[in-house]
């Protein structure tokens, strides 16, 4: 399998979310309009169709079309996030418990208490963050939800990647779409239209490149 190179993933991540511009913009306006509930759908099944439209050899962002299959596609991928997530939020929320209860019982533990349910959000955050970014784009290669549960597929293909490789090249992206998404919030609507749609698509993008590698 070809080594990938994080900055020709980086370079054909910012291309792809340009090409063409317009299209990235659309995007933008549905995530402006999520507050209505249903166009967040829309934005999540274009997302899903760019990934899976990456995977499939496709170098350009897809045209908007056939609504009724991109809001279902949308609804898949959110389903798929909440399946994953909320059990992370238990497990956080177990952890919380007995330290709660020992704040209680010494108040001098308090800080302590916080600083480790911090720790232990953070730490399991980054894990899932780096499960998921193999995890989706297999899921839309399946096409199946539970997929993302597929744990051995998954560690077997980023195992083919090389966890060295793999891990800093989620890092890297997932810093400078976090660092996008922080430009967007300062530039209220403008950000969110012209900016938010860019980091999405780089993500969409570099998450179905990698999957992508990892087909023999």
């Amino acid at each position: 399998m070809k080594r990938l190179e994080l900055g020709g993933l980086l370079s054909d991540g910012f291309r792809y979310a340009t090409n063409p511009y317009s299209r990235a913009i659309a995007l933008g306006v549905l995530y402006l309009l999520s507050f209505l509930i249903v166009p967040i759908f829309f934005a999540l099944g274009y997302t899903y169709r760019c990934i899976k439209e990456t995977i499939d050899g496709v170098e350009k962002l897809p045209e908007y079309r056939d609504w009724g299959g991109m809001f279902v596609d949308g609804l898949k991928l959110f389903v798929a996030y909440l399946i994953i997530v909320i059990p992370i939020i238990v497990i956080v929320f177990l952890i919380g418990i007995p330290l709660r209860f020992g704040a209680i019982l010494n108040p001098y533990a308090m800080i302590m208490s916080m600083s480790s349910i911090y720790a232990a959000s953070i730490i399991i955050g980054i894990l899932t963050g780096l499960y998921l970014f193999m995890a989706i784009p297999y899921m839309i290669y399946v096409g199946k939800v539970g997929s993302v549960f597929s744990f051995s597929e998954i560690l077997e293909r980023i195992r083919k990647i090389g966890y060295g490789d793999y891990f800093a090249i989620c890092i890297v992206t997932l810093i400078l779409v976090w660092l996008l998404t922080l430009i967007s919030s300062l530039i209220p609507i403008i950000g969110v239209i012209l900016i938010t749609p860019i980091a999405v698509l780089l993500l969409a993008r570099i998450q179905g490149l990698v999957f992508k590698s990892t087909i023999s």
